[in-house]
């Protein structure tokens, strides 16, 4: 069996690979074999691929602190035409949805179309290996143990909360027959002694099935490592094969990167000081371990403080209101809890995690080199353009200027180039203090080309690093985009509560007031000038008896229309600060923020929390 799927390469901006083929794609004609360097023919005036297995080293590592992006370099066929270069034995341990490549052409003419993921795997043939089809067998019934005590220990659960629910029902309602007739002490004490009893059963059942869960789980692992020494259940093979158009006849430098699990450093440090000669040394090592399933021989190695793993945007900030308190009825409330608590719980059944081989694959981005001075071939160039978009009416659609193929495979999918597009983005650091003191690097652009996009997950990638995943919603030509970049440790933004006090006011009518006083300190030690978006709240009314003011502003807040109509109203304060590149000394650039907020009440009026 074989998965396999191909990626679009816009930032790069992935298609799921659950979407029916909306977009009919006619994939690249798989011709026989051809000797590597020999260029491929025209048939019928389109290209026939030639498949060409390639030896690619690995040339470069970046290693983050738990990831690494593996690269490994080949050399296209000195010729024009089509070719697929396959990358084979890739590990298993790389990320399907990192997967990118680029291509690099001296004399220009060549160009990236394509970046296709393959997964096969095989079942291991035990006839010939008794002592494996043992362990197999022995891994299957203790994972069948496994989830036949995890449905114990939900049925035991189940029975101890009902008869939790129980306790607090009898509980309620022989409080309210208390010293009245109806209440019956020996049927009382009977009821009390059988939940006792029952419960005191289950808690030594669960005692002993926790013990059982846990020699399951050691027999597992043992079981698991053991079948994979034996050469495992299954055997694996990963390939990647990257399509490049030539128009001339010149070979290309093509590219594959991809995220590996199993590896990463971490940071370590020797602080050396000398007190009669004025000195400290600090040396700064780096703790580096791989256990990716390949070795990395004679790499460039890059060290990166970048997290793959992390999300890209800051967490948003959640518009704070005031009211006046309403207590809710008690009695009510309790009756609707222990209603609830008594109610039946559906049943519970062990649900096994699904299979899957996966299949996805990421974006890759392609350039070539300087003008060429070698003849390019129209046809070929015409056959490797980017798709065309074609509007009718609210109706985008898409023609790929070449053939390829799609298999009626419900395990297999593949991803096509629709378009590479550039745009022009503006820059700007987001600050949120409330929330969190990272502030996170944005970028918004336009989309001028003539290109819809589809609603869909993406990778983000600053500069060579991975720095999150984001959705892309649907976007018509010409709107705008937002894109966030993680964070940017050179600018820091600190919040401080200068002062809090409370207070009587009036002297008819008394009043509560609190006022607070805040402060934001930013800081940053980037060479360039930078333009801040500093985001905070103050409290809004509900109720015409509480009162909110801002006051003392140390500047005034943003104007723009979406700030003022949409964002204001609920309470959220926004400036725009900028801070001056570093100076030459080393000292950061420095600005501040301040502003006060004072809330008044009716003295016998009380109010909901208000945050600080």
């Amino acid at each position: 069996m074989r998965h396999a799927s191909n990626p679009s390469f816009a930032i790069p901006a992935f298609i799921p690979t659950a979407i029916p083929c909306i977009l009919t794609l006619a994939v690249l004609a798989a011709g026989a074999p051809a000797v590597a360097g020999a260029p491929a023919r025209m048939r019928d005036e389109e290209p026939v691929a030639e498949s060409i297995t390639v030896t690619a080293p690995i040339e470069e590592v970046t290693l983050y602190q738990g990831r690494a992006m593996i690269s490994r370099i080949a050399r296209s066929p000195a010729g024009e035409g089509l070719f697929e270069l396959r990358f084979e034995r890739l590990p298993l341990s790389l990320d399907p949805e990192s997967l990118q490549a680029t291509v690099r052409s001296a004399r220009g003419g060549a160009k990236l179309l394509d970046v296709r993921f393959e997964e096969s795997f095989t079942t291991s043939d035990v006839t010939n290996n008794p002592e494996l089809r043992d362990a197999i067998a022995a891994l299957e019934a203790a994972r069948r143990e496994g989830e036949a005590l995890a449905m114990k220990m939900a049925a035991i659960n189940d029975r101890y909360t009902l008869l939790n629910a129980i306790r607090q029902k009898t509980a309620t309602e022989s409080a309210k027959d208390f010293g009245s007739k109806d209440l019956d002490p020996e049927a009382l004490a009977r009821q009390i002694a059988f939940i006792d009893s029952t419960q005191a059963q289950l808690i030594a059942d669960r005692i002993a099935l926790d013990a059982d869960t846990r020699a399951n789980t050691d027999e597992l692992n043992a079981l698991t490592a053991k079948v994979k020494a034996l050469g495992g259940q299954t055997k694996f093979e990963r390939t990647a094969v990257v399509s490049v158009g030539q128009s001339i006849a010149d070979a290309a430098e093509v590219t594959l990167r991809y995220l590996v699990e199993d590896a990463g450093w971490e940071p370590r440090y020797a602080v050396r000081a000398d007190a009669d000669a004025g000195s400290l040394v600090i040396e700064y090592d780096a703790e580096i371990h791989q256990s990716t399933g390949e070795d990395w021989n004679d790499v460039r190695l890059t060290l990166s403080t970048a997290q793959p793993t992390n999300r890209a945007a800051p967490n948003s900030i959640a518009p704070a209101f005031v009211d006046v308190f309403v207590p809710p009825p008690a009695v009510a409330a309790m009756e609707a809890m222990y209603d609830a608590a008594a109610a039946p719980r559906p049943d519970r059944a062990m649900r096994r995690a699904p299979g899957g081989e996966g299949g996805g694959s990421g974006g890759a981005v392609g350039f070539t080199g300087g003008a060429a001075d070698m003849p390019v071939n129209a046809a070929y160039k015409a056959a490797f353009d980017d798709s065309r978009a074609v509007r009718s009416g609210t109706v985008v659609s898409y023609a790929i200027p070449r053939a390829i193929s799609v298999a009626s495979d419900a395990q297999r999918a593949r991803r096509q180039r629709i378009a590479t597009i550039d745009t022009k983005p503006s820059f700007t650091h987001v600050a949120r203090p409330l929330v969190e003191s990272a502030v996170y690097l944005r970028a918004i652009a336009a989309n001028d080309s003539g290109y819809q996009f589809l609603a869909g997950p993406a990778t983000v990638f600053l500069g060579g690093d991975s720095v999150g995943s984001t959705v892309l919603p649907n976007l018509a030509a010409g709107a705008e985009m937002t894109f966030w970049l993680g964070t940017d440790p050179r600018v820091e933004a600190k919040r401080v509560l200068v002062k809090k006090s409370t207070g009587e006011t009036g002297v008819f009518s008394k009043s509560d007031e609190t006022r607070w006083d805040f402060r934001v300190d930013l800081a940053s030690t980037n060479p360039q000038p930078v333009s801040v978006e500093l985001v905070d709240r103050v409290p809004v009314s509900r109720n015409e008896q509480i009162r909110i003011e801002l006051k003392d502003l140390s500047q005034p807040l943003a104007t723009d229309a979406k700030f003022t109509t949409d964002e204001r109203p609920q309470g959220f304060l926004k400036w725009t600060v900028q801070l001056l590149g570093q100076t030459q000394a080393g000292k950061p650039s420095k600005a501040s923020v301040s502003w006060s907020v004072i809330a008044s009440k009716p003295k016998d009026v009380q109010t909901t929390p208000i945050p600080d």
